[in-house]
């Protein structure tokens, strides 16, 4: 209803997707369906773009009674209705750790929200927000400073992890760490050197699951943020005799008021990350 609402009102496929938060080809095929529901169409097509003949304005009518009808229902319950899609950028560290349960989440709550999820670096999902390209992005301070707009997702600690079972015995350490230029990468070395730890480089991965599979075969010890560490079976916290390292910052960027789909995916990821959500 709110599809078929907002082409009778803008008269424009583009100017309704941008209004409900959906592609062209989405709100096409969301009229179309309702038009093969009804058995008519309810739109006049050329190309100055769409019109609504008798039968759309009627079911423009229809649509205003039940949007208001479902806003009155959810201010009751307190609970928004909510549609539309959401280009969701995330790390492949500590972003993605957090996925399963942020979908969930979106799934119970808004199963009309559509989340598109891209899975980049820091640096790149930056770029890609400031192409236009994606509504939120999650960003780690893994690779530089987070930007002074973000909002802060809280701060979680760095860790070694090894193969179960692994055992320090001394030596040069070898580690897995990622490329040149990362914060964390280093942020781990450079306490290696101040404990007075020889070590050596077995692997270097610009993705964290280059790192975690180095770790996995037993080539090698791996900094990491303690939600990637928690969420992988297939390695352990280890600490006796390494060095402590620093926390990571999280944070959040976008126009978090841009429409109703992205407020509510940014709502939910502040409370998976245990952030309070704005009113």
């Amino acid at each position: 209803m709110r599809v078929v609402l907002a082409v009778a009102e803008m008269g424009s496929v583009r100017a309704a997707a941008d209004a409900v938060g959906l592609t062209p080809s989405a709100v096409s095929k969301h009229v179309r369906r309702v038009e093969d529901q009804l058995g008519r169409e309810l739109f006049l097509r050329s190309r100055a773009g769409l019109a609504p003949n008798a039968e759309g304005e009627a079911i423009a009518g229809f649509a205003r009674r039940f949007l208001a009808l479902a806003g009155e229902m959810g201010a009751r319950f307190g609970r928004e209705l909510v549609a539309g899609r959401v280009r969701l950028g995330i790390t492949d560290d500590v972003g993605l750790a957090r996925m399963p349960e942020l979908i969930r989440r979106c799934t119970a709550i808004h199963p009309g929200l559509r989340i598109e999820l891209t899975v980049a670096h820091s640096s790149e999902l930056r770029d890609l927000m400031a192409a236009r390209s994606l509504d939120l992005a999650i960003l780690s301070d893994g690779g530089f400073v987070l930007p002074n707009d973000a909002i802060p997702l809280g701060r979680v600690p760095l860790v070694w992890i090894a193969r179960p079972g692994w055992r320090d015995e001394g030596g040069a350490l070898s580690v897995a760490v990622s490329e040149e230029g990362c914060r964390w990468r280093a942020a781990a070395l450079a306490a290696l050197r101040s404990a007075g730890r020889p070590f050596d480089i077995r692997c270097t991965s610009k993705a964290m699951s280059g790192q975690q599979s180095a770790v996995r075969v037993g080539l090698s010890v791996a900094p990491v943020p303690a939600s990637v560490a928690s969420a992988d079976g297939g390695v352990e916290i280890v600490g006796a005799g390494l060095p402590r390292l620093p926390d990571c910052c999280l944070g959040l960027i976008g126009d978090v008021q841009a429409n109703r789909a992205v407020k509510s995916t940014a709502d939910e990821i502040k409370h998976v990350f245990g952030m309070r959500a704005t009113a």
